[in-house]
């Protein structure tokens, strides 16, 4: 059964777009709270999967931006939770390389955008310029 909580947030607050960053490295974490903080977002942050899929139990995300490689459970496990519980919410995952292209397309599949690892932070202001320009559940 889903959390009343969340349904009361996917539909009644609907004012401000919602991100939850999971990436085991706090840089990271950080540097892409710190983008998101200049537009009208709310971020939650992750370090482990486990952590993530009670956020996401929890709360309606607009977007979830995802490393694949966490220290408990594979991204690949989150996304199966997110797809199930929210499946409105936009994924990006977040790699480093070496990924195979199977790897890749697998991903690709249930991800609406893929960032290799080392990213340019202006790649990530211009997914943030994206995300706040669709309708969407939240908009």
């Amino acid at each position: 059964m889903l959390n009343i909580r969340y349904w009361y947030e996917f539909c009644f607050n609907n004012s401000v777009k919602k991100v939850l960053i999971i990436d085991d490295n706090e840089l990271i974490r950080h540097s892409l709270k710190r983008v998101f903080c200049h537009y009208p977002v709310e971020v939650s942050l992750a370090v482990k999967g486990s952590d993530a899929i009670t956020e996401i139990f929890s709360h309606f995300y607009d977007l979830c931006m995802l490393d694949i490689c966490l220290p408990d459970i594979s991204g690949i496990e989150v996304i199966k939770h997110l797809r199930l519980l929210s499946p409105a919410t936009k994924i990006a995952i977040m790699t480093a390389p070496p990924i195979s292209d199977d790897s890749k397309g697998c991903v690709l599949m249930e991800a609406n955008y893929f960032i290799e690892k080392p990213f340019d932070l202006s790649e990530i202001k211009m997914l943030a310029k994206m995300l706040l320009s669709e309708e969407g559940p939240s908009a």
